[in-house]
C-alpha cells in the first residue's frame, strides 16, 4: 500500500499532518517527548541525574580545595562573553530565574533548584566537557536515556521566555560550538571515552544494551546478533570489541551493509531509498517559500531550510519528509537517489533553541526532552549539512539536510562529496555522511511537480520501528 501526495494541489499547506489515500488528514502517532530516546520522558530521572551531576562537581571542587572551578579556555569564552554585554548577562541570569520554583523542575519539595545562576551551568559544562561521556543506564533508557548531558543541564533554562532570546544569539552558538567541538575531540573520540564502551553492567556492551540495539535493527525479519550485525572484534579486544571510543562505537558501521540493508529498487530511478535509519515525524505537501515555523504548526519554511540557497525557489510548493533517528540506531547517511552531487555544505546553526510554543508557557508545559517535539522547527536554524542531487526523472533536483541537535551536532559530509568535489556522481544507497555522538534528525525535500507515493510504513505513527536505511521510501510518478 502506498500512500500519494500530490505535489500540484494548491491548498493551504498541511502541518505535520500526513494525507490518506482517499485525501482524508490523519493526525501522527507518536509520543514525540520519547523520540530519540536521549533524555528520559520522567522529569524525576532528569533530576535525579542532574542532583548526582552537582555533587560531583562538588566533590571535585571540595577535593581540589576551591570554592570554584578553574574554567577551561572554551567555556571561559562563554563567561566573558556572557559578561560583555547588560543584554546577555541578563538573559544568562533571567533563564535560571525563570524556571518555576515547583515540582517537577526543582530538585525536591521545598523549592531547591538543580543549578541556580549561569555560573553554576558554566561549571557544569566544564566538568562534563572534560570528563564524562555518556554511558548506558537500563534504568534511564526504560524511560529514555540521558545521551544529551548538556542537553541536560539545559532542558528547563532553555524552555523560558530569557532562554529562548539568549540561545538563538549567533555570537552564543560560535562558543557553545568551540566547547562541543571540544567535548567531542579531547573526550568522545579519545580513549578517555573508551571504559563507557565495555561489557559492564554500565557499559555500552552490556547484554541489556545489545539487546535494545539488536531490537533497533533487527528490521527485517532477521534476527542477527550485535557481533553478526556490525564491524566489531570481541575475540581480539573482549573488554572493547575493538571500539577506540565513545564516537568510535557511535559511528559503527554494519559488517554486511549490502546483505543487512540491500538498496531499493537498485535500477529504478523512480524509486526513493531511505536515507537514514530513522523513523517518520513528519510529512508535508505544498511546502512555502516562508511560514511560521516557530509557531505551534510548526510548518515548514523552505528557503530558511535550505539556507536562501538559489536553488530553493524550485522547491516552493514540493514536499517535506522529516524522519528522526535514535540513540541505539545506525548514524550513517546514504543517498536516497542515483545521480550528481551538485552542492553540498554544513551550516552553522542554534544547538539549545527552543520555541516558545513549547515552553513554560506552553499550556502542556514544556517539553521534559527538548527539543524532541520541535524537529520540525529546528530543520531551519539548527547546525545542519545539505545536499542538492540531481537525479533522474521524473525526480530531478532534490535536496536532503541532515540536521543536529542539541549535544548531536556534529555534521560530517564525506571528501568526495566536499564542495570542492563537486560536481560528483552518486549511486543510490551510497554513502555520502554521517553524524558524531549519536542520532537526531533528517529531511528529503522534492519539487512541486514531483508527485510522490509514500510506502505506508512512512506515514509518521504508522510503525513502531524504524524504516531501514537504504529500503524504499516513495516512488515518484
Amino acid at each position: 500500500m502506498h500512500v500519494h501526495i500530490n505535489a500540484e494541489r494548491k491548498e493551504k499547506p498541511l502541518s505535520n499532518i500526513p494525507m490518506t489515500p482517499s485525501g482524508a488528514l490523519t493526525a501522527p502517532r507518536q509520543k514525540s517527548n520519547r523520540v530519540g530516546g536521549w533524555l528520559p520522558q520522567n522529569p524525576k530521572l532528569l533530576i535525579s541525574w542532574l542532583r548526582d551531576l552537582v555533587a560531583e562537581v562538588n566533590k571535585h571542587k571540595h577535593d581540589a580545595s576551591i570554592s570554584s572551578l578553574l574554567l577551561s579556555e572554551p567555556v571561559q569564552q562563554l563567561k566573558e562573553l556572557i559578561e560583555s554585554t547588560a543584554e546577555l548577562r541578563m538573559l544568562a541570569s533571567g533563564m535560571f530565574d525563570e524556571v518555576p520554583d515547583r515540582a517537577p523542575y526543582n530538585e525536591d519539595p521545598i523549592g531547591n533548584k538543580q543549578i541556580k545562576s549561569y555560573h553554576e551551568m558554566l561549571e557544569m559544562f566544564d566538568f562534563v566537557m572534560n570528563n564524562k561521556a555518556p554511558s548506558w543506564k537500563k534504568l534511564e533508557y526504560d524511560a529514555g536515556l540521558i545521551g544529551f548531558p548538556f542537553n541536560a543541564i539545559l532542558d528547563w533554562p532553555m524552555a523560558t521566555a530569557s532562554g529562548y532570546a539568549f540561545f538563538l544569539k549567533p555570537e552564543v552558538n560560535s562558543k557553545l560550538k568551540y566547547i562541543l567541538n571540544t567535548w567531542k575531540s579531547e573526550v568522545l573520540m579519545t580513549a578517555k571515552s573508551q571504559h563507557v564502551i565495555t561489557t559492564g553492567e554500565d557499559g555500552w556492551l552490556s547484554q541489556d544494551s545489545l539487546m535494545n540495539i539488536e531490537n533497533d535493527t533487527n528490521l527485517t525479519g532477521q534476527e542477527l546478533t550485535f557481533q553478526q550485525i556490525f564491524q566489531c572484534d570481541p575475540q581480539a579486544d573482549p573488554k572493547h570489541w575493538g571500539f577506540k571510543s565513545w564516537d568510535d562505537f557511535f559511528v559503527r558501521k554494519f559488517k554486511n551493509i549490502d546483505q543487512i540493508r540491500p538498496v531499493a529498487f537498485p535500477g529504478q530511478p523512480e524509486w526513493i531509498a531511505n536515507s537514514c535509519e530513522s523513523k517518520p515525524f513528519a510529512l508535508q505537501s505544498n511546502a512555502q517559500e516562508y511560514d511560521s515555523f516557530w509557531l505551534k504548526g510548526q510548518a515548514y519554511s523552505v528557503s530558511e531550510m535550505l539556507h536562501g540557497h538559489r536553488f530553493a525557489e524550485q522547491f516552493v510548493g514540493g514536499t517535506v519528509y522529516q524522519a528522526f533517528l535514535s540513540a541505539t540506531s545506525y548514524h550513517r547517511w546514504s543517498s536516497p537517489v542515483s545521480g550528481k552531487v551538485v552542492h553540498t555544505e554544513v551550516v552553522d546553526g542554534t544547538y539549545f533553541s527552543e520555541p516558545v510554543t513549547k515552553g513554560f508557557t506552553s499550556s502542556e508545559g514544556p517539553d521534559p526532552a527538548s527539543p524532541n517535539r520541535v524537529q520540525s522547527y529546528i530543520s531551519h536554524i539548527a547546525t545542519r549539512a545539505i545536499f542538492f542531487i540531481e537525479a533522474p526523472k521524473p525526480i530531478g533536483l532534490m535536496a536532503a539536510m541532515y540536521i543536529g541537535m542539541a549535544d548531536v551536532s556534529s555534521c560530517e559530509i564525506l571528501q568526495k562529496f566536499d564542495a570542492k568535489s563537486l560536481p560528483a556522481s552518486v549511486e543510490k544507497g551510497e554513502e555520502i555522511g554521517l553524524f558524531h555522538h549519536g542520532g537526531s534528525t533528517h529531511c528529503l525535500l522534492f519539487r512541486q511537480g514531483v508527485n510522490l507515493a509514500f510506502v505506508t510504513g512512512a506515514i509518521p505513527g504508522n510503525r513502531e520501528k524504524n524504516l531501514p536505511i537504504r529500503g524504499p521510501l516513495a516512488i515518484a510518478y
